[in-house]
């Protein structure tokens, strides 16, 4: 996972740099991904620009800080599509010093190339610069955390290692469930069924950094973040509707009611961040929520009876993948017609739980909680393509694969630890103990801060 930096530079007095030219592009034949943000000192200047975008706990540390702006995150296409290349400009003439740094991630994470071009205030080019990569051990960085809901606690593995590096403890009750992390990387939300909050861990820290409170009666189930906004998503138990909450403010902004007794138990929020999916698993269906107004624009029938337990999308948001633990299959979606284009059947006993699809969309993993395995589903044609086979007894809970797609994670609930499945192989080559029904994963995104 490379990361492309100019170094620090030197704002001029003399034909100032007014403004940033940002540029990306994928030259590789699989999909990329690209954070890109700017940084400078920490100064007065520095700090009014954009109080939403500063981080406070950087600028707080006084001069010599670096503060770090995002200014975006973008799926880049393969190499010979419009979209593998995107262009942004940014306003520098108030700084003295910027800098600019590019996360990539993705299968063709090595091919992205970056420039970046300093243009002064009648719009002329003043100087032209090509993004070095850094010599930074980017995968030390990266880490999977997993919730132990009996344990009340939260286990980090660095994933390139396969090491565990922390246990953040819990308040004794508070039952950890499941996690997702807000865009930059440097916050992880967690829902507590215990004692009903979303607790907010610190990635740098790994502590815990606050928490919100639910409603009364609300038991906080699913949780997921979206890339575009930083808002996240909470299903709850008991009084059916999903929370919505600014983790800038770190405060509740809107509950969408759900029908009663649907026992809303996933969300996911499509690739382009404009809708949720909602699993109502007791309504054999799924609400489709618009993440501007917040309300249900849709839903999605599934065949009578149908249980839907987990949903994912591909990378480009076309399709739409559902487990469903009634009758042991998976659907697809199309998400422009809302029809079920294909049923992937599983084996009878099955029990289908979370799912998760690889970066360049060519294939899903489907934790077998019945069946103790990892079922791999080929996407192009919608088949089994293989099985991973697991200990008998397992109980196979949650999901989750890494940023590269190299290696997959799945929660072992009788057990205590995670299983790491590589891609490549299609086989087990780790076992972590982590702590008592570890029951949520999830692994970090690209790190902006």
């Amino acid at each position: 996972m490379p990361i492309l930096d100019t170094g620090l530079l030197i704002n001029r007095e003399r034909r100032r740099t007014a403004s940033l030219r940002i540029t990306v592009m994928n030259r590789g034949r699989q999909q990329a991904s690209a954070g890109i943000q700017v940084y400078t000192i920490a100064t007065e200047a520095a700090a009014s620009m954009d109080s939403k975008l500063v981080n406070s706990d950087q600028v707080g540390g006084g001069y010599g800080k670096l503060v770090m702006r995002r200014l975006a995150i973008v799926e880049l296409q393969p190499v010979g599509y419009s979209s593998g290349t995107f262009t942004v400009q940014h306003e520098v003439r108030e700084l003295d010093q910027f800098g600019v740094s590019i996360t990539a991630n993705g299968l063709a994470a090595g091919e992205v190339f970056a420039t970046m071009a300093e243009v002064d205030d009648q719009g002329e080019v003043i100087a032209q610069h090509n993004l070095q990569v850094m010599s930074s051990l980017m995968d030390e960085m990266m880490h999977a955390y997993v919730a132990n809901h009996t344990g009340h606690t939260v286990t980090v593995i660095q994933t390139a290692t396969n090491t565990r590096v922390a246990t953040i403890p819990f308040p004794i009750g508070s039952s950890p469930r499941q996690l997702d992390f807000t865009p930059n990387g440097r916050e992880v939300l967690v829902t507590c069924q215990g004692d009903k909050t979303v607790k907010i861990i610190n990635t740098l820290t790994h502590s815990i950094a606050g928490e919100i409170t639910f409603p009364v009666g609300a038991v906080p189930l699913a949780v997921a973040v979206s890339r575009n906004s930083g808002k996240a998503y909470v299903t709850t138990m008991v009084e059916d509707y999903i929370v919505v909450i600014d983790t800038e403010t770190r405060s509740l902004m809107k509950l969408i009611s759900l029908p009663s007794g649907s026992d809303p138990v996933a969300v996911a929020i499509a690739p382009d961040g404009q809708k949720a999916y909602c699993c109502l698993i007791n309504k054999s269906c799924i609400a489709v929520i618009d993440t501007i107004t917040h309300t249900i624009v849709s839903t999605i029938k599934l065949p009578h009876g149908a249980k839907p337990s987990a949903i994912a999308f591909t990378p480009d948001g076309e399709i739409a993948y559902v487990t469903d633990v009634q009758f042991e299959r998976v659907y697809a979606i199309r998400t422009s017609s809302q029809a079920i284009t294909a049923t992937i059947k599983l084996d009878t006993g099955n029990d289908p739980q979370k799912l998760v699809i690889t970066p360049d969309g060519a294939l899903a993993y489907v934790a077998s909680r019945g069946g103790d395995e990892i079922v791999v589903i080929n996407l192009s044609r919608n088949e089994i393509l293989t099985r991973i086979e697991l200990p008998a007894g397992s109980n196979t809970s949650d999901i989750a694969i890494t940023a590269d797609g190299l290696k997959v994670y799945v929660t072992i609930l009788t057990f205590g630890y995670v299983a790491v499945i590589e891609v490549a192989s299609q086989l087990p080559i780790a076992i972590l103990p982590t702590g008592s029904f570890p029951s949520g994963v999830a692994i970090s995104p690209i790190l902006l801060d």
